[in-house]
């Protein structure tokens, strides 16, 4: 179903009974989201290539977000000590980073590295999705960059005059002073080594495999180097064994810490992913898009695993799974719905409950607008097309309350406009969850002192609902009154500051007419809606028949034709409708 609001509208809310005001708790309204039918991205599902699984590389949108993330979050940080490199190499206050050690080219090296890491971090935060190719490749950029300097700066210091025993003293020591310089350059450039190659594994999302060849080459390069320098310079070379030691405790040391880092990270996308999966299937039935959501369940856009057909899966809240009296009212909305047959009301499909004991029902996707959505975004309805509509709701409600049903909840956003069907701009009904049968309750009273609550939508409440009394069919015909006064108008007949106020004016005031709002609706219309918002019961249509035949001897009645509906659609077109084409919509997150 596509019924969302593009503006603050009343929720149906649960109102306790002995408070003035405050906040409400949500109980079945569904706001439902703008996004609903956009562009998706791609869920990698049970039939998907195990070339773009996780485990072969390919990144999940949330994890390609997260890299996209972290990316940035790595420039930033690194920037930092590569601009203390840079200073230091063209300042020298730093003697191990100064110019005599580095040279112009440790100086080239640094300010590069440091420019290249705010480009990119300024990059990253400009353009907010960056494709999976992209992110590898400033990947490549930025961790080659600095671990290029690294290793020229490791060269640098490791041969650097400063560690020759006979500049650094003289006499008795002079071996062991150097032996203590070249521990001191091998403890400072294996460590700037084993960050960089932490900082990798733990911050960039990779398979193990590829996590693990970055590591080993990292590790290869800092060997490479470290032989360079025993094999060049006499210090380093009569000290080689301290500075094995240090390379072989040090990089090992990074390289378990990195790999299982990126091991732990893959094995939480792969289960996380898996989550999802099961999240997404609910029988044999692939939830495609969220559609809403309210206090008890969530609207999703579905498709049968075999019919490849649209249609939409309510499934009751996880956190309500073990609530028994929920459980109890989400099975009882599904059968009462069921049990309706009428071309007005949105058909069911089928039911059942998921492995984790989630259970939802299906029904049919109305790719539509809803009546407050024609209403917020196109303004009021001429009169012929709202007894169109609502003569419509008159039939859903006729076959409901000779079953013995009353809705308790009709609102714009519960009915649904087709812009095709039998007739044109057909009509759905929908949202049954607060579906109450004649025969519940036999004293309404004890309900009240029971549970505290009146449930219902405010603006739409008859005056006997708002004050908690036993309904019969006439507490509906009285909402959809509200109702077809808000297609004439455009704003609702009772709605006030607050809900409290608002069900103090249903209960005690009369709504401003609607011919003082909009002057050209015909006299016999607004008696009818008068009627139908008259707050004696015995002075109200008795039955939804009775309202459906006053609407039918309104003057305008026939003035509402299949041939206007079509070019209405046509200058107004759905686009927020998927229509029955699921491929255009891959699997996106709930």
């Amino acid at each position: 179903m596509s019924v969302s609001s593009p503006r603050p509208n009343p929720s149906t809310v649960r109102i306790p009974l002995q408070r003035d005001g405050g906040a409400f708790e949500d109980d079945t309204d569904y706001e439902l989201s703008d996004s609903a039918l956009q562009p998706a991205v791609h869920f990698v599902g049970e039939n998907s290539n195990p070339a773009t699984s996780p485990q072969a590389g390919k990144l999940d949108p949330e994890t390609q977000a997260l890299f996209h993330q972290r990316l940035r979050i790595c420039c930033l940080v690194a920037a930092l000590p590569f601009s203390v490199f840079f200073v230091s190499s063209v300042s020298g206050f730093i003697e191990l980073f100064g110019r005599p050690v580095v040279g112009w080219t440790g100086v080239f090296l640094s300010g590069s590295v440091f420019a290249l890491l705010l480009a990119v971090a300024s990059a990253l935060w400009r353009i907010p999705s960056v494709p999976e190719v992209g992110l590898r490749v400033l990947e490549i950029a930025i961790f080659g960059a600095m671990g290029l300097f690294f290793a020229y700066w490791s060269f640098a210091l490791l041969t650097a005059d400063i560690l020759r025993a006979d500049i650094m003293t003289d006499g008795v020591g002079a071996y062991r002073q150097e032996q203590y310089a070249v521990l001191a350059a091998a403890l400072i450039v294996h460590f700037n080594w084993f960050a960089l190659i932490v900082f990798h594994g733990v911050l960039v999302p990779n398979s193990l495999a590829r996590g693990a060849g970055v590591v080993a080459a990292m590790i290869f390069a800092a060997l490479v180097v470290d032989g360079i320098t025993v094999g060049l310079h006499e210090p380093t070379y009569r000290n080689k064994w301290v500075l094995l030691s240090v390379a072989l405790t040090i990089l090992p040391t990074a390289a378990g810490l990195a790999v299982f880092g990126t091991a732990k990270t893959a094995e939480l996308r792969e289960e996380v992913q898996v989550a999802k999966q099961a999240v997404r299937e609910l029988g044999q039935y692939r939830l495609r898009r969220k559609l809403g959501q309210g206090g008890m369940g969530e609207v999703y856009l579905a498709e049968h695993a075999l019919l490849k057909r649209p249609c939409a899966v309510k499934r009751i809240h996880p956190k309500f799974l073990n609530s028994v009296e929920q459980v109890k009212r989400f099975e009882r909305e599904v059968q009462t719905t069921a049990q309706l047959r009428h071309p007005n009301t949105v058909e069911i499909f089928d039911y059942g409950r998921a492995e984790d004991g989630t259970f939802y029902y299906v029904m049919e996707y109305l790719p539509g607008l809803s009546l407050e959505e024609i209403v917020n975004r196109h303004g009021p309805l001429r009169p012929e097309r709202a007894v169109h509509l609502i003569r419509q709701v008159c039939g859903a409600l006729r076959e409901a309350h000779r079953l013995g049903l009353i809705h308790r909840d009709i609102k714009p956003s519960n009915i649904v406009v087709l812009p095709d069907g039998s007739p044109h701009d057909q009509v759905k009904l929908v949202d049954f969850g607060l579906v109450q049968t004649l025969a519940d309750e036999p004293d309404p009273e004890a309900k009240i002192t029971r549970d505290g609550l009146i449930v219902g939508t405010p603006e739409y409440m008859s005056p006997e609902q708002a004050q908690g009394m036993g309904l019969d069919e006439r507490s509906d015909l009285f909402s959809l009154g509200s109702v077809l006064y808000f297609l004439l108008t455009g704003r609702e007949a009772f709605h006030r500051e607050n809900p409290v106020k608002t069900l103090l004016a249903v209960v005690n005031e009369e709504p401003v007419p609607v011919q003082r709002i909009i002057p050209f609706v015909p006299d016999d219309l607004a008696a009818v809606v008068d009627r139908c918002l008259t707050k004696p019961l015995d002075q109200r249509f008795a039955k939804a028949t009775d309202l459906d035949a006053a609407l039918a001897h309104c003057a305008c009645a026939a003035d509402w034709t299949p041939a206007a509906a079509a070019v209405w659609w046509e200058r107004h077109p759905n686009t927020d409708s998927s229509g029955t084409d699921l491929n255009s919509l891959p699997i996106k997150d709930a």
